[in-house]
């Protein structure tokens, strides 16, 4: 008698799992898995951030990494309600941070402080909002 892994149902049974993240009043579900892009995309957006030379392609990392985590019809909303590419920037890492437990997780909303307003910028600068 042999034995059969399903992975594919394996895999369908994890893709279930979101978060839900609220911007701008409206509620996202991403994944609660993180899509192997987007930590590659942060490290090197991150890597990019120190090279003020550098910021279309930091931008662009930033999107990439945008669109595995919310899907690009949830990015498009996002982004057609104002947010810029610094606040896109923060949103993503804390998304990042609550998949990865890096974030406390009390099952209560995470609030934005003042402290988090506060952002690196291509060159090593940070900005406040």
């Amino acid at each position: 008698m042999s034995k059969m892994l399903d992975f594919d149902l394996f895999m369908s049974e994890k893709e279930k799992e979101t978060i839900t993240v609220k911007v701008y009043g409206k509620e996202y579900e991403v994944p609660a898995k993180m899509p192997a892009v987007v930590p590659l995309m942060m490290a090197r957006a991150e890597r990019l951030a120190d090279q003020s030379s550098r910021n279309a392609a930091f931008v662009k990392m930033i999107f990439t990494a945008a669109d595995a985590l919310f899907g690009t019809k949830q990015m498009d909303d996002i982004c057609a309600r104002g947010m810029d590419v610094e606040q896109l920037s923060m949103l993503i890492q804390k998304v990042f941070n609550v998949i990865n437990g890096s974030e406390e997780d009390d099952g209560e909303a995470t609030e934005l402080t003042d402290e988090d307003s506060r952002t690196k910028l291509p060159g090593g600068n940070g900005a406040k909002k």
